[in-house]
């Protein structure tokens, strides 16, 4: 902790070493959630996401929320099976399942807001 504390910023590799050894001493499993990961421009951010998938406590679960393919081992991932994606197509209702979308009063959807 003392490395956090000092006026230099800290190497970005002994930040995520600390990180990492936090996250295997935490007993329980947990999930770290990134939402709208699609925005982060930053070379050295995915960088340190990569570094943090490729060193990834079995405490831990990586979600992104994205709305493109980020630039990390995505191929790797799925290669080792360490990967879970839900695409576009896997969102779409099919004609089935929209049969199934409740009905109000037992007649069609309302479309319109707080009917």
């Amino acid at each position: 902790m003392t490395l956090l504390g000092s006026q230099q910023s800290p190497p970005i590799g002994s930040v995520l070493t600390l990180l990492i050894n936090e996250i295997s001493a935490q007993p329980e499993p947990f999930a770290l959630v990134l939402d709208d990961y699609h925005l982060i421009e930053s070379k050295a951010v995915h960088s340190a996401l990569a570094f943090l998938i490729d060193h990834v406590p079995e405490q831990l679960r990586l979600v992104l929320s994205t709305r493109a393919d980020p630039p990390l081992p995505l191929a790797r991932l799925r290669a080792r099976g360490q990967l879970a994606e839900l695409r576009t197509s896997d969102l779409r209702f099919t004609l089935e399942g929209s049969g199934r979308v409740p009905r109000r009063g037992g007649g069609r959807p309302s479309l319109r807001r707080g009917t």
